[in-house]
């Protein structure tokens, strides 16, 4: 045995070069042309929160008592450490969270960062951690519990049980760390928002369309520890006081199949939300889930390109903001959650709001100033920046023109607290004009300007230089654009592997929206594709023309097709003409992969002793996951495995490896003398 150790030993050292190069597309080649990545110890961990109690779905309307469970309510925690300082981030599947209570102050995100600090500090082998090292987050599904109030009661038995498990699932994520290399990269994902579409959005002005993702990866193996991906769109799919169910959304979709591809815990979250929609929001399941594939689908292309992390940094910081609010209706509606339910209930009746559970004591509330925690998260040298609401994509926009040196910056949305809507100052006379509820959950016109400051104020805390922020920064675009029609298109997934015919098979969608003040349709209630290979077709679409009250949406004729297409890039174009003779097109790229193949090339070393690498041929590169299961039961991780073989059962080995389109590749053999 000890001479198997020992071979095992060599090999893993000699392979550990040609698995950096595997893992990424800009991985280590050799010492002496790149930095080697910095080892951190990464955990993650899930826990469910399914309520005990009938709760109330948040996001639209008033709710109805519920009780259903679509899919499940998770807390998800991420963890880094370096050797002397720790961060992490948890999501909690709700619309939004408090940082404390009416109730009590031992209820909230802020409570939990304390607790959760204090018990991981207790583990040994663990840097100490305070409150300011955790960031907890809402999702922000709109099918989720409301734990804030607004559209109905928030249970105090499920704060408690949400607030047990957060503290619970950070724990057990510092817990099950371990030494790991991070992957890190941003990507492009603005067409997962509206840009020309009203779905409360603002036809025409710019969004933030970066997506982040971390993964911790075992040094030796590359198997995932645990996935962090931060996305720039709402989870309001699924419209839960109407379907009278709750869901986790795209968030809790995307998070399991990421978990099933990659292994390992997948964390979800959102990042700037603030004007953030889907083109397909409000909606059913079936469209969420169609919508998840293409988020996933994202989240894999940028880990197919992700960088290993070389700077060793992990930093903290934290400041209490104080913002003097001018919106005395929600002040009233935080003072109101102090009346017997009776009144609350007539108070919800006559406004269309439910009173709101913050904590109105101090330091939360003073007279008529809100306070609230800002959190600043450096895992080498991404800047990950807690917001405590829904920012606007000009918070993002000021953030990344003022701070120096990092190489990202993300907004953590419904992060330590949420105080609505905010932005620049600027922006506010506009949020009336799209007819939406931006200004009427957003506590002052200014609170974006102070949040921006603040995090200004942080950043050289954890490292990195700043230049001054002086608004406006109009990073906007066309005004007016609502006048025109709107159409776009998205495809699920919009990169996958070619199938045995040599095709790649995408599910296409069409969204169009009419002009402002108009109810015209394109002609024959019908869109026309054009694939770029020659192939066309003509399809019914979603009709948007969302107002406040989240009317209007609804597919007409079959919305979604399937389409094959070969091998390469595709500029798909859709294009339709309405009724009052406008114009409306967009373009859509998508790519289809050579078919991914695999196999188990074995190499006989001695007695039963047995090298198995997974060699790969097509599919997009890199290879993210390989999962190998020998017929005795055991399971392993990696490009490559060295065991001893016994004969029988173990002997029959399979393997499945996954690629950066989440596509899958299959290959089984049974190892033997000849082999």
């Amino acid at each position: 045995m000890s001479a198997l150790l020992a071979l095992v030993r060599r090999t893993f050292a000699a392979a550990a070069l040609v698995a950096l190069a595997c893992v990424g597309s800009s991985s280590v080649a050799s010492a002496a042309q790149h930095p080697r990545p910095a080892v951190f110890r990464v955990g993650g961990a899930v826990k469910k929160i399914t309520p005990p109690v009938p709760v109330f779905s948040g996001g639209f309307g008033l709710s109805p008592p519920i009780t259903k469970l679509h899919d499940p309510l998770t807390v998800r925690a991420f963890y880094v450490a370096s050797r002397k300082h720790a961060v992490a981030v948890v999501t909690v599947d709700a619309q939004g969270y408090f940082a404390s209570y009416q109730e009590s102050r031992a209820l909230g995100i802020t409570d939990e960062r304390a607790t959760a600090a204090h018990r991981i500090s207790a583990l040994r082998g663990r840097p100490k951690m305070g409150q300011g090292d955790i960031v907890v987050q809402a999702t922000h599904t709109h099918a989720g519990p409301t734990l804030e109030g607004i559209w109905g009661p928030s249970p105090r038995v499920y704060l408690k049980l949400v607030h047990d498990r957060v503290v619970a699932a950070l724990v057990a994520a510092a817990r099950s760390a371990r030494p790991a290399y991070l992957q890190s990269q941003t990507y492009d994902a603005s067409r997962l928002d509206t840009h020309v579409i009203d779905t409360d959005s603002y036809p025409g002005w710019a969004n933030d369309g970066q997506l982040t993702v971390l993964r911790g990866v075992d040094l030796r193996a590359r198997a995932t520890i645990a996935t962090f991906a931060s996305v720039s769109v709402h989870g309001a799919h699924v419209k839960g006081d109407s379907e009278k169910f709750l869901s986790a959304d795209y968030f809790g979709q995307a998070s399991r199949s990421l978990q099933h591809k990659l292994g390992g815990v997948a964390v979800v979250g959102p990042a700037t939300l603030g004007r953030q929609e889907s083109p397909v929001e409000v909606t059913d399941v079936p469209t969420m889930r169609w919508f998840a594939r293409i988020v996933e689908n994202y989240v894999e292309r940028a880990l197919g390109g992700a960088r290993f992390v070389t700077d060793p940094t992990v930093r903290a910081a934290e400041t209490f903001v104080q913002v003097p609010a001018t919106n005395a209706a929600l002040l009233g509606l935080n003072r109101a959650w102090s009346l017997p339910d009776d009144q609350k209930q007539q108070e919800a009746q006559s406004t269309g709001i439910y009173p709101i559970d913050r904590d109105d004591n101090p330091p939360y509330l003073d007279g008529n100033t809100l306070g609230t925690w800002l959190t600043a998260l450096r895992i080498g040298r991404s800047l990950y920046v807690s917001m405590p609401g829904e920012p606007f994509p000009e918070v993002s926009h000021s953030l990344r023109l003022h701070i120096r040196g990092a190489q990202s910056v993300t907004l953590i949305s419904k992060g330590q607290d949420d105080l609505g809507y905010f932005y620049p100052s600027w922006v506010y006379p506009f949020t009336g004009a799209y007819g939406s509820d931006h200004h009427i959950f957003n506590v002052a016109p200014q609170a974006g300007d102070q949040f921006i400051e603040g995090q200004l104020g942080l950043a050289p805390k954890v490292g990195f230089s700043t230049t001054p922020y002086v608004p406006p920064e109009q990073k906007t675009t066309e005004f007016g654009r609502d006048t025109q029609p709107g159409l776009e298109a998205l495809a699920a997934p919009f990169s996958i592997d070619a199938a045995r015919g040599g095709r790649g098979r995408l599910v296409f969608e069409a969204i169009y929206s009419p002009p402002k003040g108009s109810s015209s349709r394109p002609q024959g209630d019908r869109v026309h594709w054009s694939f770029g290979d020659g192939t066309t077709a003509a399809t019914g679409f979603l009709d948007t023309g969302q107002d406040y009250g989240q009317g209007g949406l609804g597919p007409v004729g079959k919305v979604r097709m399937a389409h094959g297409l070969s091998l390469g890039t595709h500029r798909v174009v859709v294009s339709a003409v309405n009724g009052d003779g406008q114009p409306a097109q967009w373009r859509l790229p998508v790519h289809v992969w050579p078919r991914l193949r695999v196999k188990i090339v074995v190499r006989h070393l001695f007695g039963s002793v047995y090298r198995l690498t997974a060699v790969r041929h097509g599919g997009a590169p890199p290879a993210l996951a390989w999962f190998w299961r020998f017929g005795d039961g055991r399971r392993f991780q990696g490009r490559t495995l060295i065991r001893r073989l016994s004969s029988g059962p173990a002997r029959h080995v399979s393997l499945v490896l996954v690629d950066s389109t989440g596509s899958t590749g299959k290959a089984s053999r049974r190892v033997g003398a000849s082999g």
